[in-house]
C-alpha cells in the first residue's frame, strides 16, 4: 500500500476512535456514592452531615419491607378511595399533562396494575384528606406503623411530609426539583433515579418546579431528537448522577437537586412501592412557605424575587432589540455573580 493511502486509513481510524470515545463520554454515568447503613451509623452522628446525594443500603425501615404485599395492603387500606394518574405512555410529563386522574379504591388500583395490558400505566401519590395539609401516612390507617425511619437520619430535621408512592413497572416520573431535603425509601421493587446538580438548572428547561422535557430523558431511544428540542440539556445529561434502589435502600436527595425516576422490573411484582420523607432544615425553617403542601413551593424570599422579576419583564419588552438584549445580559451577569 502506498504511504499516502496508509496515512489516509490511519487518519480515518483515528477519527473513528475519537468519535467513539466522544460518544462514550456523553454516556458516562456518574454513580451516586453508596454506603452501608451499619458503616454510616459508625461514622456519623445525625442527618445534618448529609449535604450531597448518598445511597444507604440495608436501612432498617420497620415491617414495611416484609409486610407490604398486595394482599396485605388490600386488607388494610383496600377500601380507601384514592386519586390515581393513568397514562397510555410510561413517560409522564407534567407540562404536557399526558395523563388523566381517576378515583378508585386502593384495592381496585392494585388489581388494575396487575391486570393492565401493555400500554397502560398507573401511578399513585398519597395525599392528606385535607387538601391544604401535607401528606402523612397516618391518613392511610395502620400501615403507618409499619414504616419507621431511623431517628438518626431524621435528626435534626423537621419532617414536612411522608408520601407513599406506588407505580406500574416501567413508569417514569417527570424531571422536577423539591425545596425540601428528601429521603427516598425503596420498599418493594427497584427504582432508578437520575439526578442533576443544582448548577445545571439553567440547562434543564424548568418552569415552576418541573421540566418541559418531562421524563423523556429516560427514553433509551430518541435522545437525538430531544437534544434538538432542548440543546442545553445535553451537557447536563453528560454530568448526571445515577443510582438504582433495591428494597431496603434509602437515597438522600438534597433540596434543589432536579431528579426523575423509573420503576424498574422486578421478579414477582408489576409495581414499585416507595416512601418519601420530606424534611426541612432548622436553619431554613423561617424561609419555607407554611402553605407548602407538595414540598415544591419556592422559599419565601425567592417568591418575592420572582414577583419582582415578573414586573420588570414587561418593561424590558418595551425596549428595542439591541438595548433589551444588553440590559437582559447585564442583569443576568449580576445574578450569576451573586450565584457564584
Amino acid at each position: 500500500m502506498e504511504r499516502s493511502g496508509w496515512l489516509v486509513l490511519t487518519a480515518s481510524a483515528g477519527s473513528l476512535i475519537l468519535v467513539f470515545l466522544w460518544k462514550r463520554s456523553r454516556e458516562r454515568r456518574h454513580r451516586v456514592p453508596c454506603e452501608s447503613w451499619a458503616r454510616w451509623v459508625m461514622a456519623k452522628t445525625d442527618g445534618s452531615s448529609l449535604q450531597a446525594p448518598l445511597l444507604l443500603t440495608g436501612v432498617p425501615l420497620g415491617e414495611c419491607t416484609d409486610r407490604w404485599s398486595d394482599t396485605y395492603l388490600e386488607r388494610i387500606i383496600g377500601e380507601t378511595k384514592i386519586s390515581v394518574h393513568i397514562s397510555n405512555t410510561r413517560f409522564l410529563d407534567f407540562a404536557a399533562k399526558n395523563f388523566k386522574y381517576e378515583i378508585m379504591t386502593f384495592q381496585g388500583f392494585l388489581r388494575r396494575i396487575q391486570s393492565s395490558s401493555e400500554g397502560t400505566f398507573l401511578y399513585y401519590r398519597s395525599q392528606h384528606q385535607k387538601r391544604n395539609k401535607a401528606s402523612s401516612l397516618d391518613t392511610l390507617g395502620s400501615i403507618a406503623d409499619d414504616f419507621v425511619m431511623p431517628r438518626l437520619l431524621l435528626d435534626p430535621f423537621r419532617v414536612h411530609s411522608t408520601v407513599l408512592r406506588v407505580a406500574s413497572t416501567g413508569l417514569c416520573m417527570w424531571l422536577h426539583y423539591d425545596v425540601c431535603d428528601n429521603f427516598l425509601c425503596c420498599i418493594r421493587g427497584r427504582k432508578r433515579v437520575v439526578l442533576f446538580h443544582p448548577n445545571d438548572i439553567d440547562r434543564l428547561y424548568v418552569s415552576g418546579s418541573s421540566s418541559a422535557m418531562g421524563s423523556r430523558l429516560l427514553q433509551k431511544r430518541g435522545q437525538t431528537q430531544l437534544w434538538k428540542e432542548f440543546p442545553l440539556a445535553s451537557a447536563a445529561w453528560s454530568r448526571r448522577l445515577e443510582v438504582v434502589l433495591n428494597a431496603g435502600d434509602v437515597l438522600f436527595i438534597p433540596s434543589f437537586w432536579p431528579h426523575c425516576t423509573e420503576a424498574l422490573p422486578s421478579k414477582g411484582s408489576r409495581s414499585s412501592i416507595s416512601v418519601n420523607t420530606f424534611l426541612q432544615r432548622p436553619e431554613w425553617a423561617s424561609l419555607h412557605d407554611p402553605k407548602d403542601v407538595w414540598a415544591n413551593r419556592e422559599l419565601l424570599p425567592a417568591q418575592e424575587a420572582t414577583k419582582g422579576m415578573e414586573k420588570i419583564l414587561p418593561q424590558l419588552q418595551e425596549l428595542p432589540p439591541v438595548p433589551r438584549a444588553f440590559y437582559c445580559r447585564k442583569m443576568a451577569a449580576e445574578l450569576l455573580a451573586m450565584a457564584n
